[in-house]
Order: C-alpha cells, then sequence, then structure tokens
C-alpha cells in the first residue's frame, strides 16, 4: 500500500445525516487504521471528525454506540484534545461515574488546560463517596493526597502495595522494586517513596509501561464474558505520557530513585532481565494474559525468594487470572494467594525453596 492511498484510506467519511450510521462507519475505519502504517498527521484529522461525531451521539443520548466509537478511537495510541472528556460522558451517561472520572483524569494528563475536563472532575469529586482512610499509615497518609489523581489503583491495592513494600525495606531484601504498569504514574511514585523512606540499602525503581496506553487486549481479556475492547478500557486506554511520572514523582521528591522503561512488555523485559540482578518487590499491573505472561516468564525468576508480589487486576480480568494459574502450573509452584480486600488484586511471596 503506498503513502498516498494510506492518507487517503484515514480521510474522514462523507458527512452523514444520522449519527448512528456515521458511527459504524467511524469505527470500523478506526479498528482498520489501528492496524495500518497511517501517518499521524491523517490520522489527527480523522480523529477531530470522531471528537464530533461522539459530541452529536452524546448529545442525542445514544451512549451505546459513542462508548463503542471512543473505545476504538482509542485504540489509535493517540492523544486527542476532548476524545477522554467525552468518553467520560458517554461513562456518566451510562451511569459508571468512577469510569468517567478515570477518562477526565486521563484527558488531563495529556491536556491539562482542558477547563472543561478538569470543572466536571471537580464536580464529580464533590459528588464521589470517598473510601474509607481511616487507620491509614501515617506516612501514607502524607503522600495520599499528592498521588491520588495519578493513578487508577484503589485504596485498598495502593494501601496493600504501601505495606508490602515497607516490609520488603525493613526486612533489607536484597533488590530493586519493578512496576510493570504505570499509567499515570501514582503507584510508581508510592513505591519510590516507600524506597526513599524506609530502605536500608540503595535501590531503584524500574517502571515498565508503553506510556502510550494498553496493547491489544486478547480472547482471554474478559471480564464476567464481556471483552476487554468492548468494556471502555481496552488497546490504547490508561494511557499517560512519561512525564506525568516524572511530575508525581517530582512533587514528593523520587524522581531520582525511578528507571522508566518505554514499550510493550514482550519487546522490554527480556533486555531489562539481563540487567537487573534482583528484585525485593514486584509490582504487577499488566491487565491482558499476554502481558501478565510476559512478566512472570521474565522477571519471576529475578524475584528474591521470600519478597512479596502483587497482582493488580487478579480477580477482576480473567486473562490474568489465567495466565498466572498456567504460569504456576508449568513450573509446579504452590502460591499461597491472599486476595486483597475489595474484591480485587492479590499479593503473594515468592516461595522460598
Amino acid at each position: 500500500m503506498t503513502a498516498q492511498h494510506d492518507d487517503q484510506s484515514a480521510t474522514a467519511p462523507a458527512a452523514d445525516s444520522q449519527p448512528g450510521a456515521k458511527m459504524r462507519q467511524l469505527t470500523a475505519q478506526l479498528y482498520r487504521l489501528a492496524k495500518a502504517p497511517i501517518p499521524e498527521q491523517a490520522l489527527r484529522a480523522l480523529l477531530d471528525d470522531v471528537t464530533d461525531t461522539l459530541r452529536s451521539l452524546v448529545e442525542a443520548g445514544e451512549y451505546a454506540p459513542a462508548h463503542k466509537l471512543g473505545a476504538a478511537a482509542k485504540s489509535l495510541r493517540l492523544p486527542v484534545r476532548n476524545l477522554d472528556l467525552w468518553r467520560s460522558l458517554v461513562f456518566a451517561g451510562q451511569g459508571d461515574p468512577l469510569a468517567a472520572r478515570e477518562s477526565l483524569k486521563e484527558e488531563l494528563r495529556y491536556f491539562p488546560d482542558n477547563d472543561a475536563a478538569r470543572h466536571m472532575l471537580e464536580l464529580l469529586d464533590s459528588q464521589h463517596d470517598h473510601e474509607e482512610a481511616a487507620g491509614l499509615d501515617p506516612e501514607l497518609s502524607t503522600v495520599l493526597p499528592v498521588i491520588r489523581s495519578y493513578t487508577m489503583v484503589g485504596l485498598p491495592r495502593l494501601k496493600s502495595l504501601f505495606a508490602l513494600a515497607k516490609h520488603a525495606c525493613l526486612a533489607d531484601i536484597p533488590g530493586d522494586f519493578a512496576e510493570c504498569g504505570v499509567a499515570g504514574g501514582g503507584s510508581s511514585a508510592l513505591l519510590a517513596f516507600v524506597i526513599r523512606r524506609f530502605s536500608r540499602r540503595a535501590r531503584v525503581l524500574y517502571c515498565f509501561d508503553t506510556f502510550s496506553g494498553m496493547p491489544d487486549p486478547g480472547p482471554q481479556d474478559t471480564h464476567q464474558g464481556t471483552n476487554a475492547q468492548d468494556s471502555g478500557w481496552g488497546a490504547g486506554t490508561c494511557a499517560a505520557p512519561v512525564e506525568s511520572l516524572y511530575a508525581v514523582c517530582r512533587r514528593i521528591g523520587v524522581d531520582d530513585l525511578i528507571r522508566p522503561v518505554p514499550g510493550f512488555f514482550k519487546d522490554t523485559l527480556p533486555a531489562a532481565a539481563a540487567s537487573i540482578p534482583a528484585l525485593a518487590m514486584l509490582h504487577m499491573d499488566g491487565d491482558w494474559y499476554d502481558s501478565t505472561r510476559d512478566i512472570l516468564v521474565n522477571l519471576f525468576d529475578l524475584v528474591t525468594p521470600g519478597s512479596p508480589i502483587q497482582v493488580d487486576d487478579f480477580g477482576y480480568w480473567e486473562g490474568c487470572d489465567q495466565a498466572l494459574a498456567d504460569f504456576t502450573a508449568a513450573r509446579g509452584l504452590s502460591l499461597s494467594l491472599r486476595r486483597i480486600p475489595g474484591g480485587v488484586g492479590a499479593v503473594f511471596f515468592k516461595p522460598v525453596a
């Protein structure tokens, strides 16, 4: 396919008087282009048309087709102003304020001057029943207000991460820390904060992420029978630039402790495994079957026996659960999984031989 033909294939279709019909055309075109080497300028022109169509669908109350169109647009992994703002309105219209808030946070990571998104997020935050923070470790309480806007990880899992990382430091377990799946950088900042505050030895935190959004989910990646791509949190979502990671880490003075590693796990983890001597803490937040498998295959052997491992998506994405089950079965491992309160996530300690 020639470059000229590629440019033409990314041109927005002719105007359609029916938003639903245009949505179907655009959705099919977006998924086709996500697999093709199309110049970014041509894609951006198309995505501008997508945001206009999303607005028309939302204003008409057509949330289901808007949901599909937004998911298809995100699969291109290009930040476009107002795309996540309109996605947040779709989620809100579908009765999912939590997803709406996360979409607005994603919009503001790339477009912090988007006042409409900021005002809507402030409104949703004011209406949100905040999770109970009583009984938090005082050290966690000091950093939590800073990191919360940079992470999608819920409070029970953040509390667990903090406790596990603190244990690894106070027990002086040899090795660095690694987080696979960074998104906005809030949980990375938390882990680096624990290193700074409690570690008895020099450590760094390796932060693995595409920094452009999630890879494509596979057929195993479902939640209660719904494929991840259809959920609205498929390819290209959970995105943030690496600058977001640095920003939150600078705010709490730990940016010198992080080592971002951009790229897909299948490409970055094998090389990293050859250069990291040992890990004392591993946070797995890869969501999908393939990503979870890649983490385990490449990093599990680096984890010091007795070290904590948190699997963030256990119990939610079925592909994540299956990847862990397949890996442990292949290795003949018996793990004592502890579920994190709240229903999502699990923790185990690497068995000591």
